[in-house]
């Protein structure tokens, strides 16, 4: 996946969680994210976004 590829609205796993992009830094490669279950803010870099959009943490749901 390309740092392109990434989408606000687009639902991504990562190694903090999984969530919804709500907004994108582009000079730090930067991705904010919305928790699934909670609706709590985080932030994860880039390199820390699964590749495989199905591959959620084993507690969250597939979309």
């Amino acid at each position: 996946m390309e740092f392109s590829d990434i989408h606000i609205g687009m639902k991504c796993g990562s190694k903090k969680g999984s969530g919804t992009v709500t907004w994108i830094d582009d000079s730090t490669r930067t991705i904010y994210m919305a928790d699934t279950k909670n609706n709590n803010s985080f932030e994860v870099d880039f390199n820390e976004i699964i590749e495989d959009p199905q591959a959620h943490n084993e507690k969250d749901s597939y979309y």
